[in-house]
């Protein structure tokens, strides 16, 4: 293994010193990943980190954060606690429930002198990641500097389980320097048997975004917008949420009828393409505000032009489209407006979250319309509201069902503390 972990580190001298010149002068050319590229590169300021002892959480994207919530914030205020991300995004939603109180940088690359430093830094007494991440060398030297590593809400999205399957005889190694494999699921629990993972590590938890929210709701978030709802007109409003390129042109191709029976809110996934998504939508016919200028609450189309609310905004939609679903992208989690009793529709394309999606379905708790029939059931279901309700009310039925893992993660990182 030390041969392997060598030629690891020594793979990543050539792939530096070609790589980084571009990616600086793409950040500086087209601002693209700009925002802690430094970091990205291993240079973490030791001013970040006034305390030592840090309970490191490392999540990579908004998806990952959200997951953790309620996991870090049981430990803010008690412990010092550092988060690393991957992405902007991630950085922005951190900053968004966090504030100041936890320690936020990027993590850098896999390389040997880039971690030992953050070790040297931070001196953390654990290390808890987040869904999926392997990074080797990062657990290699938490294994080496006796700091436990535990993977919390576990998961092998389907369109990465082939590779790792493929590379098992590395990735035996990796999780086996584990404390624990905390997993959302026994399905969960095959795939990661299946690519290396030690059985008697693995513990099934459930999965921490069905407890997002629970009994403590962020107040300061929530009433925010509160207030910029307090606006709406007497009308429905149906939130249409995380679209990517494509789903705007088929599904307000065939919401001209329902002009005036509904507001619609659309937040597209990536803000950067809100420009694109306005200009279309004027193209089909629709009046458009964007969220961020003062809003009249008097067009078609509300374009949510934020990061960070989408999850909130949910909880004042009458009806839920989640985005991701009518191109084969995958779809994207349908938990966050299940938590509020929403009635979801989501499209065909949900294999990404193929297992909560056939949960959820084999409870009648969620919708399915295709491309040809979205503008029927969006209609049917406006002018039928009690339909939307039993829907809604079997949709929080479920996600109270599955509550409390955050709660079992929360008791496994006190546990690994302790010892």
């Amino acid at each position: 293994m030390a041969l392997i972990f060598f030629l690891y580190n020594l793979i990543f001298i050539p792939v530096l010193l070609l790589l980084f010149p571009y990616y600086l002068i793409r950040a500086l050319v087209t601002g693209k990943d700009r925002h802690g590229l430094f970091q990205r590169v291993g240079f973490v300021p030791s001013r970040l980190f006034p305390a030592q002892g840090y309970v490191w959480f490392h999540t990579v994207s908004a998806g990952e954060v959200k997951a953790a919530v309620p996991v870090i914030r049981e430990f803010t205020g008690k412990e010092p606690v550092a988060v690393s991300v991957g992405t902007y995004t991630g950085y922005r939603m951190v900053r968004e429930h966090f504030g100041r109180d936890v320690t936020l940088f990027y993590l850098p690359v896999d390389f040997f002198p880039f971690v030992a430093s953050l070790f040297s830094k931070m001196r953390p007494r654990a290390l808890v990641i987040v869904e999926t991440e392997i990074w080797p060398q990062l657990i290699r030297r938490a294994w080496q500097k006796k700091v436990p590593v535990l993977l919390v809400n576990g998961r092998i999205p389907p369109k990465d389980y082939r590779s790792y399957r493929f590379f098992r005889g590395l990735w035996k190694h990796i999780f086996a320097l584990y404390r624990a494999l905390l997993v959302q699921s026994d399905v969960e629990k095959k795939r990661f048997m299946d690519c290396g993972a030690p059985e008697e590590l693995i513990e099934v938890c459930g999965n921490t975004k069905y407890d997002v929210y629970g009994k403590k709701s962020d107040l300061r978030r929530e009433s925010r917008l509160a207030a910029l709802f307090e606006g709406r007109p007497d009308k429905p409003l149906t939130v249409i949420g995380s679209t990517h390129k494509g789903e705007e042109e088929i599904l307000f191709s065939r919401f001209q009828e329902l002009k005036g029976k509904t507001v619609f809110i659309l937040a597209p996934r990536h803000l950067e393409r809100i420009r694109e998504v306005e200009i279309l939508l004027m193209e089909k016919g629709f009046s458009v505000e964007r969220r961020t200028s003062p809003l009249s609450w008097k067009a078609d189309v509300i374009l949510w032009d934020t990061m960070g609310e989408l999850d909130m905004v949910y909880k004042f939609a009458d009806l839920v489209l989640v985005g991701g679903s009518w191109i084969p992208q995958g779809g994207h989690n349908i938990i966050e407006p299940a938590l509020w009793e929403k009635c979801v529709v989501v499209g065909p394309f949900m294999h990404n979250f193929q297992e909560i999606y056939d949960y959820f379905t084999a409870e009648e708790a969620l919708i399915t319309a295709s491309e040809g029939e979205i503008d029927r059931v969006v209609k049917r279901l406006l002018e039928n509201p009690g339909e939307a309700a039993a829907v809604a009310s079997r949709a929080g039925a479920c996600v109270r069902a599955n509550s409390g893992a955050a709660g079992r993660y929360v008791e496994a990182i006190k546990k690994a503390l302790s010892s």
